[in-house]
C-alpha cells in the first residue's frame, strides 16, 4: 500500500458540498496506516450553520496557507501542529502575528464573528495537535467540552472543516459530515465518511464531535486523509486519521487552566463598611477576572466594626466578637436565616477575640471544605471542623512555626497561602483527611503587605484590597499550580477590579465559589 500523499503547504484551503476533507498540512503517514474500506457513493457532506459551529475558527497561516481550528477558551484555540512550523513554544515577532484566526464565521463571504491574531503556538510534543493564543479573548460563544473518554469502534462523529472539496479549490463555507469510527489507538483514531465523505486540505485542525447528554464534546482533530474525492485526487483509498484529544489533560491544564475551573454565576462578598453595616456584593467573573458586578446592597448591621468576619461555605458567615463569642450565621440568597427567635445567628464557641485584633484578625480562614484554620499565640496552625447538626468541634493541631505569617487565606480544599509583614507569599496545600502535607511552595509573591485584606473565591484565585487617598481599591489574581506561575493580567500586579469598596473594615469572600476540576 502506497503512502498518503504529502499535503501541499503553499495555499490557503477550504472545501464544499460533496466529497469535504480534513488533511490540510499534515505530515505524510507511514505505509500501511490506512485500510481500504467497502467502496461508498460519493455524496460528501453539507453546510454548516453558525448556530452548530459558532466555535470553529479558520485559520490562515502568513497568507499562504490555510487549516481549521477550534475555540475551546476565549483565549485560546486549538489546532493541528502540522499547521504552524516547528516545535514547542513559538511567539509572534514584536508587529507580526503567527496567523490570523477567523472565528463564527461558517460563511467567510459575511462579516459575522471576529477575526483575531494569533501571538503564539504551543505544539504538542507526541501529538498533532497544537493551540495558538490570541491576542485577545472571544468571548459569547459556546464552546464544546473536551472529551475525557476515547470514541468507540463504530462511533459516530461529526467533522467539520475550511478545506477544499471535490469541485472547489477555495470554499466560502464551512462543511460537516458524519464519520464512522473504524479503529482506535493510543492517541489516534481511524475514521470513515459517510456517503462517501472525505476530509482534504485546509481541514487539519478542524473538530471530530459527539453529542452526549445533549452537550457536545470535542473528542478528536483532523490530522490525516486519503482525500478521496477531494479536488485533484485521484486517490481511491477511504479514511482518514483524527487525533484524540483525551489524555491531553496535564499538558492543557498547564497552558489552558481555565478548562479546569468551575465557578458558580456570582461570588459573594461580604464587606463590613465603616458606618458598621455589612453588605453583599457579587463578583460574575471569577474565572478571567473581568470588572463584572452585581449591584451591592446592605445585609447588616450595626455590631460588625468590633469583630472579626471571616466566610465559610453553604453562604456560612462566621463572626468573632471582643467578648469572645465565635457567632455562626448564615445567608440563604435573599436573607439571614433564623435559627431562634432571638437572633440571626447561632454561638458555637468561645475564646475567639484575639481575632478582633490587629495582630490576630488575618490569622483566621476558612477553607472550601469549611475547614476553619487559625494562627495561634503559641505559633502553631491549628486546624477545626464544627458539624452544626451535631454542634460538634474537631481540632487539632497541624504544624508549628506559623507564626513567622502575619496573615493566612484559603484558596481552596486546604490550600493556604501565608504572607510574611514583609510582603512574601507562600502556598501550601494540606490534606486535612490524611493529616498530611500535599505541596509546599516557594515564594511565589511580594509585596503583598500593601493589601490590609485579602479573599478567595475558591481555586487559587485571590481578591487583594488596598487603602487609596479616596476609596478602597480590589485586585484579582489567579496563581496557577499547575504551571508554577500567576495568570496573566496585562499588568506586573494584579487585575484592578472596583473601587467600589469605600474604606471597607473588612472584606470576605465564600471561598466555595470556585473548584478546580
Amino acid at each position: 500500500m502506497k503512502t498518503l500523499p504529502t499535503v501541499g503547504r503553499s495555499m490557503s484551503t477550504k472545501y464544499h458540498r460533496k466529497g469535504w476533507c480534513a488533511g490540510a498540512l499534515v505530515a505524510v503517514l507511514v505505509p500501511g496506516a490506512l485500510v481500504s474500506p467497502p467502496a461508498h457513493a460519493v455524496a460528501g457532506g453539507g453546510v454548516a450553520r453558525a448556530v452548530d459551529y459558532g466555535f470553529i475558527a479558520k485559520i490562515e497561516v502568513s497568507g499562504a496557507r490555510g487549516c481549521t481550528g477550534v475555540l475551546i477558551d476565549p483565549e485560546w484555540v486549538l489546532t493541528a501542529r502540522s499547521c504552524f512550523s516547528g516545535n514547542g513554544v513559538q511567539a509572534a515577532a514584536a508587529g507580526s502575528p503567527m496567523a490570523e484566526a477567523i472565528i463564527g464565521r461558517p460563511d467567510l463571504a459575511t462579516n459575522a464573528g471576529k477575526s483575531v491574531s494569533v501571538m503564539s503556538v504551543v505544539s504538542h510534543p507526541e501529538r498533532d495537535v497544537a493551540l495558538g493564543r490570541l491576542a485577545e479573548p472571544v468571548w459569547n460563544v459556546d464552546r464544546p467540552a473536551i472529551a475525557r473518554t476515547a470514541p468507540g469502534q463504530g462511533e459516530v462523529l461529526r467533522v467539520a472543516g475550511f478545506g477544499r472539496t471535490e469541485d472547489v479549490w477555495v470554499p466560502d463555507k464551512l462543511q460537516h459530515a458524519r464519520f464512522r469510527v473504524q479503529s482506535v489507538a493510543s492517541t489516534t483514531v481511524e475514521v470513515v465518511g459517510e456517503d462517501g465523505a472525505s476530509t482534504c486540505k485546509g481541514d487539519a485542525g478542524g473538530p471530530a464531535l459527539r453529542e452526549r447528554n445533549g452537550a457536545v464534546e470535542l473528542v478528536a482533530i483532523n490530522s490525516a486523509s486519503w482525500q478521496k474525492g477531494c479536488l485533484e485526487v485521484s486517490e481511491t483509498r477511504q479514511g482518514g486519521i483524527e487525533t484524540r484529544v483525551d489524555g491531553l489533560d496535564p499538558w492543557l491544564r498547564q497552558h489552558v487552566p481555565n478548562l479546569y475551573i468551575e465557578c458558580k454565576s456570582a461570588v459573594p462578598i461580604f464587606a463590613v463598611h465603616p458606618d458598621d453595616t455589612m453588605w453583599l456584593d457579587q463578583h460574575t467573573a471569577p474565572r478571567y477576572g473581568n470588572d463584572s458586578w452585581i449591584d451591592g446592597f446592605r445585609i447588616g448591621g450595626p455590631g460588625w466594626l468590633n469583630g472579626r468576619a471571616f466566610a465559610s461555605v453553604d453562604g456560612v458567615v462566621y463572626g468573632a466578637k471582643e467578648n469572645g463569642e465565635l457567632r455562626r450565621l448564615r445567608w440563604n440568597g435573599t436573607g439571614w436565616d433564623r435559627p431562634n427567635p432571638d437572633h440571626w445567628y447561632d454561638v458555637i464557641d468561645y475564646g475567639w477575640e484575639r481575632y478582633t485584633t490587629d495582630a490576630y484578625r488575618n490569622r483566621v480562614t476558612a477553607d472550601s471544605k469549611g475547614h476553619i484554620y487559625t494562627i495561634e499565640p503559641d505559633g502553631n496552625l491549628h486546624w477545626r471542623s464544627y458539624d452544626h447538626a451535631t454542634k460538634r468541634w474537631e481540632h487539632r493541631v497541624v504544624e508549628s512555626g506559623w507564626g513567622q505569617y502575619d496573615l493566612i487565606v484559603a484558596a481552596g480544599d486546604g490550600v493556604l497561602y501565608a504572607r510574611t509583614p514583609d510582603g512574601k507569599l507562600f502556598r501550601h496545600h494540606y490534606d486535612a483527611e490524611g493529616q498530611r502535607w500535599i505541596s509546599r511552595s516557594g515564594q511565589i509573591g511580594a509585596a503583598w503587605n500593601m493589601y490590609h485584606s485579602i479573599t478567595s473565591a475558591g481555586a487559587d484565585i485571590l481578591y487583594g484590597i488596598r487603602s487609596s487617598w479616596y476609596n478602597d481599591a480590589s485586585y484579582w489574581y489567579r496563581y496557577l499550580p499547575d504551571a508554577q506561575k500567576w495568570a496573566e493580567t496585562g499588568t506586573r500586579g494584579g487585575k484592578l477590579l472596583s473601587r467600589r469598596w469605600n474604606r471597607t473594615h473588612n472584606v470576605v469572600a465564600a471561598p466555595d465559589s470556585c473548584r478546580l476540576l
